[in-house]
């Protein structure tokens, strides 16, 4: 005779088992996204830090519920843009700064940002996401951007996370006014 608890207790654990391996599923994208990034020499202790923080929140967000999945879905593809913009300008060699030619690329790295914060807005809008699912996008994404951008220096990677911030804002302030 089989007991009811054990059955029980052996039926939640492969819930939870399932429900795991689908949140796992997120690291057959962020597993190359690290590799491409842990090849640069010049930040590589930071990038294994954050692509550490980037899956275990991803897979966390993702088994929390499916809530978690789509705002995972919505900041990898938020972040795509300002990651591979940070890394094709990481390769040549450039700089984020606030003054001279370095100030061309943190223009640019705030746009990228706002491209992205607009992306989230305009996609939780849609879906009637809530403030608290906007902000888990938003981690994502500026997780995912940092990756890409740490090349650039602390000040690409502020004007990533400044334009993220912007985009998102005026999206939010344009649909409430209209």
């Amino acid at each position: 005779m089989v007991n009811l608890d054990e059955l029980r207790a052996r039926g939640l654990h492969a819930y939870e088992l399932g429900r795991l391996r689908t949140a796992a599923r997120v690291a057959i994208v962020l597993i190359p996204i690290a590799a491409v990034c842990l090849l640069e020499a010049r930040s590589r202790e930071a990038c294994a830090c954050l692509s550490v923080l980037l899956l275990l929140t991803a897979i966390g967000l993702r088994w929390r519920d499916r809530r978690g999945m789509e705002n995972v879905t919505t900041g990898l593809l938020a972040g795509s843009l300002p990651l591979a913009a940070g890394l094709t300008i990481g390769r040549l060699d450039l700089r984020c700064g606030l003054a001279g030619a370095d100030m061309f690329c943190t223009t640019f790295a705030v746009l990228v940002g706002v491209l992205a914060g607009s992306f989230i807005a305009f996609r939780e809008a849609r879906s009637i996401g809530t403030l608290r699912s906007g902000l888990s996008a938003a981690g994502i994404t500026l997780l995912a951007a940092s990756l890409g951008c740490l090349r650039l220096g602390t000040v690409g990677v502020a004007g990533v996370v400044l334009g993220i911030g912007l985009g998102m804002a005026a999206v939010v302030f344009a649909r409430r006014a209209g």
